[in-house]
């Protein structure tokens, strides 16, 4: 909800290039946005859900759950290269910072007499 007032400020500011919005344009744009949402909210309740899911407003028994003791098939591990190459390219880039760092510690003259 916060997320959605932020970035509704932010638009509002960003469009508008710095002109004030009276109350009336206020109150007729939020109401356009809710109007939009309820619509979005309406066409995907018309699609319905797709067919690997279950609906979240199933009525089932306690039954038909399953155990948390079992073990899922679906693999624990991640098949997307790009976000694997995004992990092993943030762990480098944080040893990167570490190592500079640690050698730009400032080493004290070394007094010639």
């Amino acid at each position: 909800m916060a997320s959605r007032i932020a970035a509704r400020y932010v638009s509002r500011r960003l469009s508008s290039s710095g002109k004030m919005f009276s109350e009336e344009e206020k109150a007729a744009e939020n109401i356009y946005i809710k109007k939009m949402e309820q619509e979005k909210l309406d066409k995907l309740a018309r699609k319905g859900p797709k067919p690997d899911e279950t609906p979240a407003s199933s009525s089932g028994s306690v039954a038909d759950a399953k155990p948390s003791g079992e073990t899922s098939s679906i693999p624990k591990t991640s098949t997307d290269s790009y976000k694997n190459y995004a992990v092993v390219a943030g762990i480098a880039t944080a040893a990167a910072a570490t190592g500079w760092y640690l050698g730009s510690k400032k080493t004290k003259p070394e007094v010639l007499d």
